[in-house]
């Protein structure tokens, strides 16, 4: 019976060791950080409305980025959940495919060259909100990432020739996904980098054409305690 009962002591105190340890790892585990980012974006507009087909509309790419601040909750040592809030700048510029042809002066003999019409530019400044969850694999100290979100962008301020008037959307939804490195720096930073892609969902603006932007660029971002 007295062997019994230390027998039971003994695994009751195993037991309780054991738990005490798995809740100290989880305790370790579940952290949260704080980080700032840089992201250089390449930007475009998706342009749409076919009354306008026949103008041959096109965007051309022009750069922009987004930068603010993030925290970061570790959930497990491969799961996480990011939340933020960032300033981004978006720029494209409308050109169209529309020509008339090259222009002969009579008198001088030059050719001026008319195949492209420019149809301006404009500039979006946005509040970003973003939320992502991210998925990290490996062990050591240089591991794979790669995430997915949803980012609300909160309209500030508009400017440019090609659209003007008063009619933007102050709200927009960006699906985001995004791949590339988490650099354990220590078990109190850790740095990222990851190429990453934002389309927003509804139209930003619609007078000479509706129009749809997405951006392109290389998230740089440190987080720390």
């Amino acid at each position: 019976m007295k062997k019994l009962l230390a027998f039971l002591f003994i695994l009751n105190t195993v037991f309780a060791y054991a738990q005490d340890t798995a809740h100290v790892k989880a305790v370790k585990t579940k952290r949260f950080f704080v980080g700032i980012n840089f992201s250089p974006d390449i930007c475009e507009g998706i342009l749409t409305k076919p009354i306008l087909d026949n103008l041959g509309l096109k965007s051309i790419s022009k750069f922009g980025f987004t930068s603010g601040i993030n925290s970061c909750f570790v959930i497990t040592k491969h799961i996480s959940i990011d939340f933020g809030v960032q300033y981004s700048k978006k720029e494209v510029k409308v050109t169209s495919d529309l020509t008339f042809g090259d222009m002969i002066d009579r008198r001088r003999g030059f050719v001026y060259n008319t195949n492209e019409l420019n149809f301006g530019y404009s500039i979006y400044n946005y509040l970003d909100i973003p939320l992502k969850a991210n998925f990290i694999f490996g062990k050591r100290k240089t591991r794979f990432i790669s995430s997915v979100g949803l980012t609300t962008n909160i309209l500030l301020k508009a400017t440019g020739s090609f659209y003007t008037g008063n009619n933007y959307s102050r709200i927009n939804l960006s699906p985001t996904i995004s791949a590339g490195i988490d650099y354990k720096i220590n078990r109190k930073q850790f740095f990222r980098i990851e190429p990453t892609f934002r389309y927003g969902v509804l139209k930003v603006s619609d007078n000479l054409a509706t129009q749809y932007l997405w951006n392109a660029g290389i998230n740089v971002s440190w987080y720390f305690l």
